[in-house]
């Protein structure tokens, strides 16, 4: 095969890298988000996207509007009410209206939502320490700065986007 033969052969097809990428992360996330599911609903009753909604509501102890929970969360209004509505049910939430806007409504932890968190939160960073564990540090930085740089390029490419419409 000629060298020229041999470049053509090995030339990145277009979309390929990011494809790999895309489907890399992916598996990543499928494979570790189901080991964290897992483990929560097992131990504790909590889905991951119940967990997340508590950890928001851990950051902000004077509670978070729907609309901010929403947005933070990176999920659609209709899926954040569901999953408020469950958490209302088990009694680790409270809703009440704002007193700034009433047409907003804000949501905090219970003295039994923190609990509960609490515990998943120990169990969430062992499981996570544990399932990582194999991995050099020095790797897991790199990873996540490199995550992160993405990250902001992504992001600062979208507002770019947004802004030719």
């Amino acid at each position: 095969m000629t060298s020229s033969a041999l470049k053509e052969s090995t030339a990145p097809v277009f979309g390929q890298i990011e494809t790999r990428l895309w489907l890399q992360l992916l598996s990543l996330h499928g494979e570790l988000f189901a080991s964290l599911n897992s483990m929560l609903s097992s131990e504790f009753g909590l889905s991951l996207a119940k967990f997340d909604v508590l950890a928001q509501l851990d950051r902000y102890k004077d509670g978070l509007a729907l609309g901010q929970l929403s947005q933070n969360l990176k999920v659609s209004g209709g899926n954040v009410s569901g999953l408020v509505q469950r958490l209302l049910a088990d009694d680790l939430i409270s809703k009440e209206m704002s007193s700034e806007d009433r047409r907003s409504f804000i949501v905090r932890l219970t003295p039994k939502g923190e609990a509960l968190f609490r515990k998943a939160a120990d169990v969430h960073k062992k499981h996570l320490s544990e399932r990582l564990e194999s991995i050099p540090a020095r790797e897991l930085e790199t990873a996540l700065s490199m995550l992160r740089s993405l990250s902001s390029k992504l992001g600062s490419e979208g507002k770019k986007q947004g802004r030719r419409k």
